[in-house]
């Protein structure tokens, strides 16, 4: 049912149109700091900053606005669409139905993984064609920016970007299987997909400004949010515990929604 499952995800076309849309997001990001744009300001321009920069929230990077709708394009509404179908009962006569909502859940989960890792990982080599490579002279500008991990990107700058994307991706996979949560509880499958995205806008708006930085949807792609870690609840530890939060939440309401399912 695992392997089933997940061929079905990593070989759908919205799986490799997501890879499309993140690797686009990336470069549109990055091109806020393409030589062209800073060409008369003398300061070093490194390809691990091109890196970053797609994942700040400058004029024009995208995927730290977007990805809660990015994460729903690969395979979140595919529960929703065995339900509607009648594709799950079917598949409920020749598998449990816990084996049946781990692999779904587990499908939904590593496809939105997938498909923002590969992007992240894939632009990397593409930001070390663009950039510079001098690290002596690039580090007296932007070594004292690093607080989190410093020794890391004083070290193993490739590593360090390398974690950026593994960031990125658990983030997103979090939103997914919100998203996949609420498609099981949501009438209308279509809003179930738009939630997330409105609760990103809304906890990084709103709810940031009463109850604090635990609920900044929008704050938390940008790694460079540890270097303000005294505005967070728990420093380093806030974003793990709200990835955990997000991850049970959608579970539950899956499980759930899945349950009355079958009683209905």
């Amino acid at each position: 049912m695992i392997r089933t499952e997940l061929k079905r995800a990593f070989c759908s076309k919205p799986f490799w149109v997501t890879c499309a849309i993140t690797l686009a997001m990336l470069a549109f990001g990055s091109s806020d700091y393409l030589p062209l744009s800073y060409a008369t300001i003398e300061l070093p321009r490194p390809w691990w900053i091109y890196y970053f920069h797609a994942f700040f929230l400058g004029m024009k990077t995208m995927l730290p606005v977007f990805f809660p709708i990015v994460a729903m394009i690969p395979y979140v509404l595919s529960y929703r669409r065995d339900r509607d179908s009648g594709y799950r009962q079917l598949i409920l006569l020749k598998t449990s139905r816990k084996g049946y909502l781990a692999a779904k859940a587990l499908a939904v989960g590593s496809s939105a993984f997938v498909a923002t890792l590969l992007p992240c990982l894939a632009w990397i080599p593409v930001c070390r064609i663009l950039g510079d490579t001098d690290w002596d002279y690039a580090r007296q500008y932007y070594g004292h920016n690093i607080h989190f991990a410093p020794s890391l990107y004083e070290e193993q700058v490739f590593w360090y970007c390398v974690m950026y994307a593994f960031h990125a991706a658990i983030l997103v996979t979090a939103f997914a299987i919100l998203g996949m949560g609420l498609s099981a509880v949501v009438k209308n499958r279509y809003l179930a997909l738009l939630l997330p995205f409105c609760y990103a806008i809304f906890s990084s708006s709103i709810l940031s400004s009463l109850i604090g930085k635990w609920f900044a949807a929008l704050d938390m792609m940008p790694l460079q949010i540890y270097y303000y870690k005294e505005a967070y609840p728990l420093g380093y530890w806030t974003i793990p515990i709200y990835e955990a939060v997000l991850t049970a939440v959608g579970l539950a309401l899956y499980w759930g929604g899945d349950y009355h399912t079958g009683k209905a």
